[in-house]
């Protein structure tokens, strides 16, 4: 049976957090499982209302973990706090009252946070507003995210163990970005990677790594649904964007072109932004740069969210390179347009090329 949970709207939500921060967490006068704001709201069907008790014992879990990792006593300080992030997103992930999607509203975290648990919110962030209300930010929001998109599994023998091993920054890396969060295959395999690169690169240099593989994870998944791809090509493609370099060397050529990553011609993955440049110029060249695929190589070279049509133009233009390429020459034409990125002979093409696309 879904529990269904206490949700607190945007306004009420800002008078009781404001009423808390002015008064301080020491003059909190506590969560009242039996007594709750009148701002409260539940669903009216798909479930039962969850009971005073379950409440009761959710917040006294919160709080016995808060307090393993200094709250209430010294304040707990930087490596505490992220003890009591690892330990919260498994035990939050795990909770049967987070199971349903009652979990997946930005207002029952905002529950949370202001009425069940603000004391501990303060203990982690202070008074910072977005850690109180729901969103990718709460609190306890974001480590229900985390458990959720990097649970090894219940069978696993270190089920918690890409919990407990990223950094902050990694884990804000993949649970603030909604197309790698969101697919919790996609996440996790970004996640491995990370704990792999990590004995390559060493934990200090790896927030840099990081952020690139998350770009160029995000710009591929943008061209074929990577979470699609066997569990193995998959771990390839991740350790690539790690920059992890023996991973690298061992990815066979085919796994690359049956992934139909956007590296054409044998382009390596992890220079994919150096590229884009030198496809642009042979498309140019070819004729075969229309508005369409040059405004998608654009976004592809910022790092952008590419809609559907510049996925569209972007795999015509490369299918379109391809086929030409087969048809003119059987040299690798990334070779050719880095030494002579437009061919004398490339102009009247171009020309007649560019007046068939306008017929269209």
């Amino acid at each position: 049976m879904v529990k269904l949970l206490p949700r607190l709207s945007g306004p009420p939500a800002d008078l009781l957090l404001e009423e808390f921060i002015r008064g301080g967490a020491k003059t909190w006068s506590g969560f009242d499982a039996d007594d709750l704001p009148d701002a409260a709201r539940f669903a009216a069907t798909g479930g039962s209302r969850v009971s005073a008790a379950e409440l009761a014992e959710f917040r006294s879990g919160l709080v016995a973990m808060a307090q393993q990792h200094g709250f209430g006593a010294d304040g707990g300080g930087r490596s505490s706090h992220a003890g009591f992030d690892a330990s919260a997103s498994a035990w939050l992930a795990d909770h049967p009252l987070l199971g349903s999607g009652e979990a997946l509203r930005d207002d029952v975290w905002a529950f949370v946070g202001v009425v069940v648990a603000p004391d501990i919110v303060h203990w982690r962030f202070g008074t910072s507003s977005e850690r109180y209300h729901g969103g990718i930010r709460n609190t306890f929001q974001r480590l229900w995210m985390r458990g959720q998109a990097l649970d090894r599994g219940v069978g696993s023998a270190d089920r918690w163990h890409l919990v407990d091993q990223l950094t902050e920054d990694a884990l804000v890396q993949i649970t603030e970005r909604p197309s790698i969060g969101g697919d919790a295959i996609l996440a996790s395999a970004l996640a491995e990677a990370w704990v792999r690169g990590s004995k390559v690169h060493g934990r200090g240099a790896m927030e840099a790594v990081m952020r690139r593989a998350a770009l160029r994870t995000r710009i591929w998944n943008e061209l074929r649904t990577l979470s699609s791809l066997p569990r193995s090509e998959l771990a390839a493609i991740m350790d690539e964007a790690m920059e992890i370099s023996e991973a690298a060397e061992a990815l066979p050529e085919a796994t690359a072109a049956q992934a139909e990553l956007p590296r054409p011609y044998e382009t390596s993955a992890a220079d994919l932004l150096s590229r884009v440049e030198l496809i642009e110029a042979e498309a140019a060249g070819y004729g075969l740069l229309s508005p369409k695929s040059r405004s998608a190589l654009n976004s592809l070279r910022s790092g952008f969210q590419l809609s559907e049509s510049d996925r569209n133009a972007l795999k015509h233009l490369i299918d379109r390179l391809r086929q030409f390429h087969a048809a003119q020459t059987s040299t690798n034409p990334i070779s050719e347009a880095r030494a002579a990125p437009k061919a004398e002979s490339a102009e009247p093409v171009a020309k007649k090329r560019w007046s068939l696309w306008k017929k269209r």
